[in-house]
């Protein structure tokens, strides 16, 4: 079922329990090494430091790479958010082979068999 593993990762990380998970199935690896770290990161802050809660308030697919919206926003956070898009250009978001930017109706990352007929 495509949606468990976004409902496991939502169970797993409190700070994502309301958040959309708008990607495919091909970065779930991806996505799931970078809540690990954020985990981590927002583990590792004292709470007085930020003075809220962490929460994720988005993660879609923008112009074809991954986007990871969180709140606040530390330095750190957007470090990881930010290595999460770049590494994501290389990534089928379908399945998780390697993939690049393709440009057509809709900008997406796509391994070569999966940008056949996508409108990329």
């Amino acid at each position: 079922m495509a949606q468990d593993w976004k409902d496991e990762l939502r169970a797993r990380y409190p700070w994502t329990s309301r958040t959309p998970l708008a990607v495919g199935e091909g970065w779930r690896p991806l996505l799931t090494e970078t809540f690990e770290r954020l985990d981590a990161a927002i583990a590792a802050i004292p709470a007085q430091a930020h003075g809220m809660p962490f929460r994720c308030l988005d993660v879609k697919e923008k112009y074809g790479t991954l986007r990871i919206e969180m709140v606040p926003y530390t330095d750190e956070i957007e470090a990881i958010c930010l290595d999460a898009e770049s590494r994501s250009e290389k990534v089928c978001d379908i399945c998780g082979g390697v993939g690049r930017m393709r440009e057509g109706t809709w900008v997406t990352i796509r391994c070569d068999e999966h940008a056949k007929g996508s409108g990329a």
